[in-house]
């Protein structure tokens, strides 16, 4: 997580003073309700399980407490399928789990939306991203970086999308300048230092989308022009 932390920094200077880690013997006490924790997610509590500070990303809380209140509330949800690891504070009824049953990598796995409900049906899960660290390179460049740049707009692809086209849109960022900033692998983030793109390629599906910010409006609408007309997609202004 000290990458995690470095990144965030770019955008928001010491914010490795804001978070505070998740205790071990509170750790200890999450892996008895939830059973052996996937390596991301315990790397993300001994960094930042206690608080992250004031930053909110996706519009949930993923303190350590919460977790384990989830889990107290709940006994039909121990050693389960699904870790319940954020609970949503936006107007989404959905909170974030990690599938332990679908592993990413060496020690991550797929994070879904559910109802924090005991029965809830496996088959009604929203798969979000292939692990919680895309999930937080994404939601973090989504909260921090784009934000600052004042000129946006967003692609999105049809529901029936062929997947080459995101390759599409990597192609044309490399080509335009745009440096792609690591780890992420399956979604995209990209920096050129006046301008930004945020690719999101979903887990399970084909669909795509991605948004596009510079600090100039001239800038933005060249590159709109060229990314409509390499891609085939229509893009919209972005808050």
């Amino acid at each position: 997580m000290k990458s995690f932390i470095e990144f965030v920094e770019r955008y928001r200077p010491n914010f490795s003073k804001e978070v505070v880690p998740a205790g071990r013997f509170d750790i200890m006490a999450l892996e008895e309700k939830a059973g052996p924790l996937p390596g991301v997610y315990r790397r993300f509590l001994e960094t930042m399980g206690a608080t992250m500070g004031d930053l909110e990303l996706a519009d949930a809380s993923f303190s350590i407490d919460g977790v384990r209140s989830v889990y107290n509330a709940m006994p039909g949800l121990q050693h389960g399928r699904y870790i319940p690891m954020a609970g949503d504070n936006g107007p989404s009824s959905f909170d974030w789990f990690l599938d332990r049953s679908n592993p990413h990598g060496a020690d991550d796995c797929l994070v879904v939306r559910r109802a924090l409900e005991e029965n809830y049906p496996p088959e009604a899960s929203s798969p979000q991203y292939v692990g919680l660290e895309e999930f937080l390179y994404c939601e973090a460049f989504k909260e921090l970086r784009l934000p600052q740049l004042p000129f946006r707009r967003k692609f999105s692809s049809p529901d029936d999308a062929v997947a080459h086209r995101s390759d599409v849109v990597i192609a044309l960022a490399e080509e335009k300048g745009f440096k792609r900033i690591p780890p992420a692998e399956h979604c995209a983030l990209y920096e050129r230092g006046d301008a930004a793109l945020l690719l999101y390629r979903h887990p399970t599906q084909p669909t795509f989308s991605f948004v596009l910010g510079c600090e100039d409006s001239e800038e933005l609408e060249r590159l709109r022009q060229e990314f409509e007309t390499r891609t085939g997609l229509k893009s919209v202004v972005t808050r």
